[in-house]
């Protein structure tokens, strides 16, 4: 079985550090509907947006999403 991406965990990386959807994707140059587009799944970051991502919520990249097996 494939390691899939499971259901996003930034509404919890962004409350933990008091940010907004639309800080964030003005910190990693992204629109805020982007950003709710990967909340709800629709949407997957790319690699550079990942680690962009991570290091604006000071986690790994592996914490922005739960993993499948």
């Amino acid at each position: 079985m494939a390691l899939q991406f499971g259901r996003s965990r930034l509404p919890e990386l962004l409350r933990a550090r008091n940010m907004s959807q639309a800080e964030l994707a003005r910190r990693i140059g992204v629109s805020r509907s982007y950003i709710s587009q990967i909340i709800s799944g629709k949407e997957t970051f790319s690699l550079i947006k990942a680690k962009e991502a991570a290091i604006v919520l000071e986690c790994y990249v592996d914490d922005l999403y739960e993993w499948v097996w």
